[in-house]
């Protein structure tokens, strides 16, 4: 009696994650069109969203116990993102600022998974910690790359202007 039921669970449970894989995938895709579209305002979100998670690591470093390399790790992060945000819109992925933020996001992420290791919480606050402080810078860098398709190139004359290069 319960095979049916245990079949219709898992085809379910698969169109459901299908499903929702595609409506991230558009609010994502409707996301970038929005930070291309209007990239400064997109600098100031990212920038005051940068300030939001630097001040979240602190409250919880005071008020929560979390360890000083925790700390550290994040700041670090917050601290490359802020270099790598100076650039933007044109994200020069290369530069030793991008290639650091990288490596403190998978460290980052390795020292979030070791202290939520050892701490019994719910799995809504662990969700949210790694969704604020963990995920949301990638994912605005992430989506902040294509921000500087539209920008032209230039080159920077001896009079300090900027003048269209000659690559078209």
């Amino acid at each position: 009696m319960g095979t049916v039921f245990v079949v219709l669970h898992w085809i379910a449970f698969l169109i459901q994650i299908i499903f929702a894989t595609v409506c991230i995938a558009s609010g994502m895709f409707y996301i970038t069109e929005v930070i291309e579209d209007y990239s400064v305002i997109s600098k100031e979100v990212f920038k005051w969203s940068n300030i939001a998670i630097v001040i979240s690591y602190l409250l919880l470093y005071f008020f929560e116990d979390t360890s000083t390399l925790h700390l550290v790790c994040g700041l670090a992060m917050c601290g490359l993102a802020w270099l790598v945000l100076q650039q933007f819109p044109t994200v020069d992925m290369i530069s030793p600022a991008f290639i650091g933020l990288v490596l403190m996001m998978i460290v980052n992420h390795i020292t979030a998974y070791f202290f939520f290791k050892d701490r019994f919480l719910s799995f809504s606050q662990i969700i949210a910690y790694f969704t604020l402080c963990v995920w949301l810078v990638p994912l605005q860098m992430i989506l902040g790359l294509v921000a500087g398709e539209n920008v032209l190139p230039t080159s920077l004359s001896s009079r300090g202007n900027a003048q269209p290069s000659a690559y078209y």
